[in-house]
């Protein structure tokens, strides 16, 4: 940066009030001012710094000369960055988030699809017990059917039917009177629990023995359950033999399918007292079993 020198007189000249006389030929005093040239602006800055305006002697830099300030001006390529920046934050985030669903709904398919194997074979091993358990049941069943023959066997070795039982022409017979009333197949299973079954009756002599044995009761569609299923014209006892001899209060209206004895009215006893009826109905039941013989 070069320096130029200027030179400029000054004279220095009395106030009016001043009494000193002013002489001739007074020295003239030379100044000597150096103005410094400006170095060339090469780049603008985006924030210059400010400059302040300079005086030497009485003279001073003008305004044009001084660094203009650059104003901030908005660029709207900021605010395009920042919208495709967010807009691929986002983005990334939803694909993020999608994957994460993804890979848990794999998980969880495949966590369902054991638990559904699992159960499927735990099924399969309860319905196996099941089966055990059924067939266990089964041969249980029989063989305690087969413990209360043999007790009531043992119980019979010094009589030809059990206790409470009554004796007629190599059978035993029983009637209880104190239990509930009921339908055709419960009675027929008292029965089984015994070691016997329902009645079957032969014979007159045997109807006429059951006729006394038990007595009617409550009125005349109320009786005994004895094994006699079927209809009409194709009844068939219990043991798979067919009926030969009937003895029916009503033989023009054998509606039902299962049969009772000893039906009446105000307990009077008769012969023929047979009467068919629905599964459904209650009444009692007689039990006969083979007497023991010896």
């Amino acid at each position: 940066m070069s320096e130029e020198v200027c030179y400029s007189s000054v004279v220095f000249t009395p106030t009016h009030n001043s009494s000193a006389p002013v002489k001739n030929n007074e020295a003239t005093i030379y100044a000597e001012v150096k103005k410094a040239e400006l170095a060339p602006v090469k780049t603008v800055k985006t924030h210059p710094e400010p400059v302040d305006s300079r005086t030497t002697g009485q003279e001073t830099w003008s305004t044009a000369q001084t660094p203009e300030k650059t104003e901030h001006r908005y660029q709207p390529q900021q605010s395009a960055i920042v919208f495709l920046s967010l807009t691929c934050a986002f983005l990334l985030a939803g694909i993020i988030a999608l994957f994460v669903c993804y890979y848990l709904s794999q998980n969880t398919a495949g966590q369902l699809r054991k638990e559904n194997s699992a159960l499927t074979e735990a099924s399969q091993q309860l319905q196996e017990l099941k089966n055990n358990l059924t067939a266990q049941k089964e041969s249980l069943e029989s063989e305690n059917t087969q413990l209360r023959k043999d007790r009531t066997l043992m119980a019979r070795r010094c009589s030809p039917c059990p206790s409470g039982w009554t004796f007629n022409n190599s059978k035993c017979y029983f009637v209880d009177l104190d239990k509930p009333w009921k339908t055709w197949n419960d009675s027929r299973l008292e029965c089984i629990k015994m070691g016997a079954d329902l009645l079957t009756i032969k014979n007159k002599e045997e109807q006429m023995f059951i006729m006394n044995f038990a007595p009617t009761y409550f009125d005349e569609y109320h009786g005994y359950w004895i094994g006699l299923t079927g209809k009409a014209q194709d009844w068939v006892w219990i043991n798979g033999s067919s009926l030969t001899t009937g003895f029916w209060a009503d033989a023009g209206r054998q509606n039902g399918t299962y049969v009772l004895t000893n039906t009446g009215f105000n307990k009077l006893k008769a012969l023929n007292s047979w009467r068919s009826t629905n599964l459904d109905m209650v009444n009692r039941w007689i039990c006969e079993d083979k007497a023991l013989l010896l």
